[in-house]
């Protein structure tokens, strides 16, 4: 999971480079055959428990593709910006709130509290 999670993040670069939209294209069907990597090795992965838990919206792979484009994003303006402005602590601080809902989901589900969507 942690190779599909870097791809994305390099996806992710490459994409905000990119003006030609048959490119754009092409990355996004790979970020998508990622996400569908990261959703199979879950379900492989983490029991699923049905009964009384609650469902999640989004896949773990959807959410481990937000976190990537947050971090490049968070890049991008802090080697723009630099760290002190008000711009770059908003990024960082956005994906600190993703990587926090990550980790809560993760216990959740390995829990039984709650269930991803089926794919």
């Amino acid at each position: 999971m942690l190779r599909s999670a870097h791809a994305l993040a390099e996806l992710h670069e490459r994409r905000a480079q990119v003006r030609d939209p048959m490119m754009i294209g092409e990355i996004d069907c790979r970020r998508e055959e990622l996400v569908d990597d990261i959703n199979d090795w879950v379900e492989q992965e983490l029991p699923q428990h049905r009964n009384g838990s609650r469902l999640h919206t989004e896949s773990l792979g959807a959410v481990v593709d937000r976190m990537a484009r947050s971090w490049v994003e968070a890049n991008q303006v802090i080697d723009h910006e630099g760290a002190a402005s008000d711009n770059t602590h908003k990024h960082w601080y956005h994906l600190a709130e993703l990587v926090d809902g990550y980790t809560d989901l993760v216990i959740d589900v390995a829990g039984g509290r709650r269930r991803l969507p089926e794919q």
